[in-house]
């Protein structure tokens, strides 16, 4: 029986979109990954596997091999966690392989079946885009990252548990529309006055470096400093950490 879902992680700062390929055949118990896991995705194997028991599922007692495409690239992180949860899921027939079509799935599974937050949320659903994929499926936690992106439809879910009834119809109740989702609320971020006793007038000189940091912060934008006299500013970000907050 086989399987294939989309996911993605990152490489630097950029998203890179990965294929989950599952195959599962007769053989000893046993789930083996490839295609250059590192050992945060290598330890998803338990997770995946009690998280699809505690959720009512049937976890296949058969070969499992589960390859994350393209195999030269090496993958790192824990956002492979639902896809292969999702893929074994398909591949034994517990979810519809239609309802699946064109979505990309991201996200950490607890041993519950809840699903935990992950990093770079919004480089991997710009990845997506690029390739044509037209929904995302993530943690609650990052839908609002993900919905920045104009052109993806962003399927925002707490639990692996949600796949029961998930089919082409259905997973329009979990889209993310920004204000709420099933009466929970999403606090959005507004202008507020805060009080520092630090202040960027304090910093003598680094005119351009303060400029961008400052214009970084009032668009929330990322920002990346590469330079050696950058590490002597840098005692200074925490000015910009928590203007953010």
């Amino acid at each position: 029986m086989y399987g294939k879902v989309m996911s993605a992680c990152l490489q630097g700062i950029e998203g890179q979109t990965i294929e989950v390929e599952v195959d599962i055949s007769s053989g000893l118990p046993q789930i083996n990954l490839v295609g250059l896991p590192d050992s945060a995705i290598r330890e998803s194997v338990e997770r995946v596997r009690s998280s699809i028991k505690n959720c009512g599922y049937t976890f296949p007692m058969d070969r499992i091999t589960v390859n994350l495409a393209p195999a030269d690239l090496r993958k790192e992180g824990s956002s492979f966690d639902l896809a292969i949860a999702v893929g074994i899921l398909i591949t034994t027939g517990q979810v519809s392989m239609d309802s699946i079509m064109n979505t990309l799935f991201l996200g950490e599974l607890a041993l519950d079946g809840s699903l935990r937050p992950i990093p770079g949320v919004l480089s991997m659903a710009h990845a997506a885009k690029k390739l044509g994929i037209k929904r995302v499926c993530l943690p609650f936690a990052n839908a609002p990252e993900a919905a920045l992106i104009e052109g993806i439809e962003v399927c925002a879910i707490t639990n692996l548990s949600h796949f029961k009834s998930w089919n082409k119809q259905s997973h329009h109740e979990f889209i993310f529309n920004g204000i709420n989702y099933k009466g929970s609320e999403i606090s959005t971020i507004s202008a507020e006055e805060h009080s520092f006793v630090e202040d960027y007038a304090d910093v003598n000189g680094q005119h351009q470096v303060k400029r961008a940091m400052m214009i970084a912060a009032a668009g929330m934008h990322n920002i990346l400093l590469l330079c050696y006299i950058i590490m002597l500013f840098l005692q200074h970000f925490q000015l910009v950490i928590r203007f953010l907050k």
